[in-house]
């Protein structure tokens, strides 16, 4: 009698297992309901549905009998049968949920930025054409607006590139808060981001923009420092600019390097102002073969001692003859040259023509001094040093006559490899000039570690310094620290006779600018030298 009443309770408890294990399979089958494999997951729940109606006739007909063992084997079996049947079930279900997870996860990995966890460019283009769609069909206007940080680089430069991906960070929240619900934002990379505004006119767009600054304008904190960084938005709408994806990100790139230019914070895609970005493309194709045919020349611009007013050296100053687009200063090409190998290039054959030229000069003057500017990217190339010395071979050139220029914040990009490439050129007699001091996140300790004999002020500083007391003491400071560290002085952008007489009364060594001379070919140079330095004289 025992043994039936044990063998009519597994059975039961069978009946309730199968029961609970319609639940996964009917999730699963829910979830499946437009995939090949429902159909076997559909015949599965109904061979459950077909075991319990089973379980539930055995079980009414052990009430009618006795009891043996074979009845209780029996029973048992098909205990362990539905307790089979729900662990598939649900370790299935689990199964296929973990599948979801990991794709979900894995999808979200490719259209998110991991950094910042803002979409990235793929999810941009994806919601960009959905939009595009709705407002066809809506007859309603879109924004596409992209976004640069103004400092960017030089916060990578100077306090590496952890420093640069704690203020992305930092940036993104704030991008949001300036934004609506129904706005995207997406990091296309680097330091740009991209922004689509549906339903969105122009002046809602110059809404959003002025938020947009106006959050980036405050303080960032990054590491202990202070950072203020600043952005420009370009921004084209749909219909009126383009029609689809790609042209209306490149319009408002377009429309964001006008803004960055005029440091106007934010511009509207214009067609006329369109010539600058086709001028970029003119530029970076026919680079290489401008330093192939010489279309590059170089000007010379005097530095004098302030005290005794006699010249002291030049510095050299590239200019190119473009065939279109006329005489180009440097800081029409140079930063589009420092997007590539091409720059390496360029500076090198800079050095070798201003040294080739400069040997003429200084018959007048074996002391005079030539001073050149070189790149970030010149540093990181390993065969720079190498290079040099072969041109100061070729030409016979004293390197002590020779001064790389190189700003702070080029030297903090990769400080160990900056303070080696300039170990080795002041081991083979070359000197070092930091140019633009104090425009970047000064680092003393740097400072003290390079072998740089000259510090050189930016004009930005020199300029105003007559009629702004803050400047006058960052300058004043300045001479100050480089005298008191055993460095000289060179101060940029003297272009009056009030501010060299100030720059002699603060100790300051030497001094260049339109005031003293103009920058000029190397002929000008040499009758400018012949006339025993006489100040002032400006010749154009």
């Amino acid at each position: 009698m025992t043994l039936k009443w044990i063998s009519l309770f597994l059975v039961i408890v069978g009946v309730f297992v199968l029961l609970i294990s319609l639940v996964p399979t009917k999730q699963i089958c829910r979830d499946h309901s437009r995939q090949p494999q429902a159909f076997g997951w559909n015949i599965l729940f109904v061979l459950i549905c077909m075991f319990i109606v089973g379980y539930a006739a055995y079980a009414a007909t052990l009430l009618k009998l006795q009891g043996s063992v074979v009845e209780f084997v029996v029973a048992l079996i098909l205990f362990g049968g539905s307790l089979f049947v729900m662990l598939v079930a649900r370790l299935s279900l689990l199964s296929i949920q973990e599948v979801k997870r990991i794709a979900a996860l894995e999808r979200y990995h490719a259209l998110h930025d991991e950094l910042t966890n803002l979409p990235n460019r793929t999810l941009l283009y994806e919601r960009m054409n959905q939009l595009i769609i709705s407002a066809k069909r809506n007859q309603t206007p879109m924004i596409v607006m992209i976004m640069d940080l103004n400092q960017f680089k030089e916060v990578n430069d100077t306090l590496g590139h952890h420093c640069g991906d704690q203020l992305l960070q930092q940036v993104a929240p704030r991008i949001k808060s300036a934004l609506r619900e129904s706005d995207t934002v997406a990091r296309l990379g680097g330091d740009e981001f991209a922004f689509i505004l549906p339903d969105t006119d122009i002046e809602g767009a110059k809404t959003i923009c002025e938020k947009m600054i106006q959050a980036m304008d405050k303080p960032f904190t990054v590491e202990g420092h202070s950072l203020k960084i600043g952005a420009s938005i370009g921004f084209a709408k749909y219909p009126d600019d383009a029609r689809d994806s790609d042209t209306l990100l490149q319009k408002a790139d377009v429309a964001m390097y006008v803004a960055k230019h005029d440091s106007s914070g934010y511009a509207i895609y214009d067609v006329d102002r369109d010539l600058h970005s086709l001028n970029r493309l003119m530029i970076i194709g026919q680079l290489h073969e401008a330093i192939r045919k010489n279309e590059f020349e170089i000007h010379y611009q005097p530095v004098i001692n302030v005290k005794t007013g006699r010249i002291w050296g030049v510095e050299a100053l590239v200019r190119w003859n473009h065939k279109m687009l006329g005489l180009l200063g440097p800081g029409e090409f140079i930063p589009i040259a420092e997007q590539s190998s091409i720059i390496n290039e360029l500076t090198l054959w800079v050095i070798n023509r201003s040294i080739e030229q400069f040997s003429s000069v200084q018959q007048y003057d074996k002391n005079m001094r030539l001073s050149i500017n070189i790149s970030v990217k010149d540093i990181q190339d390993s065969s720079f040093v190498e290079n040099i010395s072969s041109i100061l071979v070729k030409h016979n050139f004293d390197a002590g006559k020779l001064h790389i220029e190189i700003t702070e914040s080029s030297m903090m990009t990769d400080s160990k490899q900056a303070h080696s490439v300039i170990a080795e050129l002041h081991k083979s007699g070359v000197n070092m000039s930091i140019d633009d001091f104090g425009t970047g996140f000064s680092s003393l300790s740097y400072l003290k570690q390079l072998p740089a004999k000259i510090l050189k002020i930016d004009k930005t500083f020199v300029i105003d310094m007559i009629d702004d007391d803050n400047d006058a003491v960052i300058v004043r400071s300045t001479i100050d620290l480089a005298h008191n560290m055993g460095r000289l002085v060179i101060a940029e952008g003297v272009e009056n006779k009030e501010t060299l007489e100030i720059l002699e009364i603060l100790g300051c060594d030497y001094a260049q600018g339109f005031y003293i001379c103009m920058p000029l070919t190397i002929d000008k140079l040499a009758k400018w030298v012949s006339l025993k330095n006489k100040i002032p004289l400006v010749v154009n």
